[in-house]
């Protein structure tokens, strides 16, 4: 209720909850009057918000728009007394979780394409040096361009991520993320294994 009013008071329009964590929670909204259209406002309490999950979103978007497929593009970001407020692409699918739980049942060649989606996204954060660390349904949205029968899908949620320095393995082997989904080598405590397991 108090994030809602926040937006309410910054004079956006709020369509509803469309996610929530202990970080806070996430709107659909709109600003009346702005060019960016309907967008995700996520409100984090400014004791849960990580800077860093900005600073890495922004090392990602230092590319041209076109050569960062299936990443999600984060608009603006400002901190208040109680919030910090991120705003970002909507997508109108929801997350991958939703599609779960509906039980719909999805027909080979668009699972396929999802997963090349997906693949592709964590090609373009691992050759920035980024290892996500949390991916999972929840963090991954699904949009479907008005007009169009595309459905495009964008990795989100970038609190857990790590920048890879120069020959560092330890720091990223941490466990970080949601236990169900981590890489078989950390909840073994293996350290063998690469990037591309990202969970490390």
């Amino acid at each position: 209720m108090e994030e809602s009013k926040l937006l309410e008071n910054l004079d956006f329009q709020v369509f509803g909850t469309i996610g929530e964590g202990s970080y806070g929670k996430v709107f659909k909204v709109h600003l009346p009057g702005s060019e960016i259209g309907i967008v995700a406002a996520k409100v984090i309490k400014n004791e849960k918000f990580l800077e860093r999950e900005w600073d890495v979103v922004g090392k990602l978007q230092d590319d041209p728009l076109n050569t960062r497929p299936f990443i999600v593009t984060n608009i603006a970001m400002k901190r208040y007394e109680k919030f910090t407020v991120i705003l970002s692409e909507y997508a109108n699918l929801g997350n991958f979780r939703r599609i779960i739980d509906s039980n719909i049942n999805i027909p080979l060649p668009i699972v396929r394409a999802i997963m090349k989606q997906l693949f592709e996204g964590l090609r373009f954060v691992h050759s920035k040096g980024i290892v996500h660390r949390d991916i999972k349904p929840d963090n991954i949205l699904l949009h479907n361009p008005p007009g169009t029968e595309l459905v495009i899908l964008k990795i989100a949620d970038f609190g857990e991520a790590k920048v890879k320095q120069l020959n560092q393995r330890t720091e990223l082997m941490s466990v970080a993320g949601t236990q169900p989904y981590m890489c078989p080598e950390l909840l073994l405590a293996n350290n063998i294994g690469q990037v591309k397991a990202d969970a490390k």
